[in-house]
């Protein structure tokens, strides 16, 4: 998540704002990935892909990032 915002620019209150989300929320998804929630951040990958990143698993189980 914190790479996917690097490439638009955007800061945590950024990410927050088009995610619907609270900026506590997401300081939690990226400093805890294992205990994520998933409705919560299934809100925030879909922030980030209206933003204009892709996602996309290689080898097996990595996902790549790319700017669309």
């Amino acid at each position: 998540m914190r790479a996917a915002r690097a490439l638009l620019g955007w800061s945590m209150q950024d990410l927050a704002h088009a995610g619907g989300l609270s900026f506590a929320t997401v300081r939690r998804l990226e400093e805890n990935a294992g205990g994520r929630r998933a409705h919560s951040h299934e809100r925030a990958v879909a922030a980030l892909q209206k933003g204009g990143i892709g996602f996309q698993i290689v080898e097996g189980n990595r996902i790549a990032l790319f700017r669309r």
